[in-house]
């Protein structure tokens, strides 16, 4: 268990060092797996990347992975059966589908469902929730202290009508669906246990920050994998203040 941060100002060449160090550690190491985590969007562009640079064209035991694969790589090997999981485009039909049937029981959204934009904002409102952990019950009691501290007016009316929609969500995928962004806190609840990441090197790069539920993931990585790689850009500034003359 260990972790190293790679840190350096954008364009200093931090991510070429690590694919470098990791592609040549893995040569050494070929019964160690190597995980390389990115962004989802990234991932196929850095296997292409990692190719090239590897000097026999391949990327062996180094996978370039983001968090939602790596979760399914982990319940793949502990047999874990998980609920079909629910993309972008399914969840916006889904969204659409509730929001219609408690529109009645909506304040001020009642008339905007079929505008431009309206449902991916809730679906986006919805992620925001699942990934940093916040709950309808924590939305429920933020309502309710309002309430008690006697707030009426457009702000609470439109938190009522957000619960009402996504706890009719919820209730609709309760028994069938997950939604993406609840395998990174599922993957949390398995990672100690899996093999995988007890005998990987864990490189994470491209990302700008972190929600609390990948940080709660990150914790467990840190402390069962071999070892764990995270890049960071800080400013220049910085850099020079806290590195000048300690490094050589």
């Amino acid at each position: 268990m260990s972790l190293q941060f790679v840190l350096g100002p954008s364009g200093a060449g931090k991510s070429h060092y690590i694919y470098e160090t990791i592609i040549k550690e893995s040569m050494d190491h070929p019964d160690i797996n190597y995980i390389l985590l990115v962004p989802e969007q990234y991932s196929l562009a850095l296997q292409r990347k990692m190719v090239k640079l590897h000097p026999y064209g391949g990327t062996l035991n180094i996978d370039v992975i983001g968090f939602n694969r790596l979760a399914y790589r982990v319940f793949d090997e502990l047999n874990v059966k998980t609920k079909k999981g629910l993309e972008d485009f399914g969840k916006s039909m889904l969204v659409r589908r509730v929001a219609g049937e408690v529109k009645d029981n909506l304040r001020v959204y009642k008339n905007c469902l079929n505008k431009n934009g309206f449902i991916d904002e809730v679906k986006s409102l919805m992620s925001e929730f699942y990934q940093y952990n916040f709950s309808v019950e924590e939305l429920a009691k933020v309502i309710g202290d309002m309430e008690k501290a006697g707030e009426e007016g457009l702000l609470l009316d439109k938190l009522r009508d957000m619960k009402t929609i996504i706890t009719a969500f919820q209730e609709k995928i309760s028994q069938e669906y997950i939604v993406a962004e609840q395998l990174t806190d599922l993957l949390s609840e398995y990672a100690a246990r899996s093999e995988l990441i007890k005998k990987s090197v864990i490189v994470m790069d491209g990302f700008t920050g972190f929600t609390p539920i990948q940080l709660k993931l990150i914790g467990t990585l840190i402390c069962c994998a071999k070892k764990v790689y995270s890049v960071h850009t800080i400013d220049e500034l910085s850099y020079n203040k806290t590195f000048k003359g300690r490094l050589k």
